[in-house]
């Protein structure tokens, strides 16, 4: 992938709010993300940050998936938080999202260090977030940020994606985020059998859309599949909503 390529060609389609006739994804860019960070959280995340920024040890990676484009296997933890898609504008868009639909039930693939899952519970205090991540040491770095932010909600799992999913459970998840392995038939894959945990308005979460072609690919699929009538292009993140009641269409939006 010519990333900067695609990025010239992602700002030249990208709208604002102004020419969007979809009511759903008007008040997604009037209301949604619109929101800003509350006193008490903007403090707690800034913390978190400088800890993770500032924390001086390496620590050996399982990779189950793509693997990182710029890490080795033994990384120190603030390279690891540098190359995170969970913070700045699109950590922000976690937060936001959550916070506008107070999500009840959230199922997150790929814990890393945790700063997704805390932007999701900052966002969604009442929520039950279950992260699944199968690198012992980067969730044990990630049930440290629960602990320093005391978040209380989460359920942390220890396993591959594709272990997880053969467990089968039954739980309807209004926020499913995937944000690991990286591989399109893999993301695929997982979508085909998340399909019993999702509702009409469950908002799937799709992280480096742009990562290679297969990634490019899988998007696109999911943009043309009738399994979604609302797609979203944010540049690195594709969102995808069911919405069967509401005419398929797809957006490419500035974030």
């Amino acid at each position: 992938m010519n990333i900067g390529f695609e990025y010239i060609k992602y700002r030249w389609n990208a709208k604002g709010r102004h020419g969007i006739h979809s009511p759903f994804v008007f008040d997604l860019m009037d209301k949604c993300l619109k929101i800003q960070f509350s006193k008490e959280d903007n403090e707690e995340l800034n913390d978190l940050f400088t800890a993770l920024k500032t924390d001086s040890r390496s620590i050996e990676i399982e990779d189950f998936g793509a693997g990182s484009k710029k890490l080795s296997n033994l990384r120190p933890i603030p390279k690891i938080f540098k190359t995170s898609s969970s913070k700045g504008k699109y950590g922000k868009l976690l937060y936001q999202l959550a916070r506008f639909h107070q999500f009840k039930n959230v199922l997150e693939f790929g814990t890393s260090l945790g700063v997704g899952t805390c932007y999701l519970q900052l966002g969604s205090p009442e929520a039950k977030i279950t992260t699944v991540e199968a690198c012992k040491n980067t969730r044990e770095i990630a049930l440290e940020s629960f602990k320093m932010l005391e978040l209380k909600n989460i359920e942390s799992i220890r396993s591959t994606f594709d272990e997880f999913l053969a467990q089968k459970r039954e739980t309807k998840y209004d926020l499913i985020y995937i944000d690991g392995h990286h591989d399109g038939d893999a993301l695929l894959r997982y979508l085909n059998e998340l399909k019993e945990n999702k509702h009409d308005e469950t908002i799937f979460i799709l992280d480096d859309i742009r990562w290679s072609k297969s990634m490019f690919k899988a998007w696109n699929s999911v943009i043309a599949s009738e399994e979604y009538h609302v797609t979203l292009d944010f540049f690195r993140f594709g969102i995808a909503i069911p919405r069967k009641h509401q005419v398929k269409e797809h957006f490419t939006l500035k974030l």
